[in-house]
């Protein structure tokens, strides 16, 4: 699809576009991640349990279905506005988006179920604020760039 851009003269640099995709909603998706960690767990460092009261465990529910959300949705638009404006043919339906999204929304469930699930069989009754931070962060960070990532390369072709 970008080589249609290509082929009318329009050079598009998908390395670049994928490249700058991931690195903004990695950022993007670290800021968002600390400030829902501070708006859910407050800024006091102090001791986190992994289920009940505080559920640190389980917020990596919401965490991965919003970041997988917003990851594939955004960054899939946005590039497609980019390459019509190239003139590139082809690109992908609204339809093909939100069939893509869903699947990233899903992968993105999964592995925050699969973290939440060793979270609480672990053998971790309870985690540090600043370890809980960090842990909230690599995680959003690198879903972020994973999900953008997977889900321009399956929609665009390339990767």
């Amino acid at each position: 699809m970008v080589r249609d851009a290509e082929q009318r003269g329009n050079v598009v640099d998908f390395a670049a576009v994928l490249k700058r995709e991931r690195l903004v909603s990695t950022g993007i998706n670290l800021v968002l991640s600390a400030a829902f960690f501070l708006a859910v767990f407050g800024a006091t460092n102090r001791t986190l349990t992994i289920a009940d009261p505080d559920g640190f465990a389980l917020d990596f529910l919401p965490q991965g279905g919003a970041i997988s959300l917003m990851a594939a949705l955004v960054p899939a638009l946005l590039v497609r506005k980019g390459l019509r404006k190239c003139g590139t043919v082809g690109l992908p339906s609204t339809g093909s988006i939100l069939a893509q999204v869903a699947r990233m929304v899903g992968l993105g469930l999964v592995s925050a179920v699969l973290l939440a699930a060793l979270c609480l069989i672990g053998p971790w009754a309870t985690i540090g604020w600043a370890q809980a931070f960090a842990v909230k962060l690599v995680y959003g960070g690198a879903l972020g760039f994973a999900i953008t990532h997977r889900a321009l390369t399956r929609l665009y072709g390339q990767g």
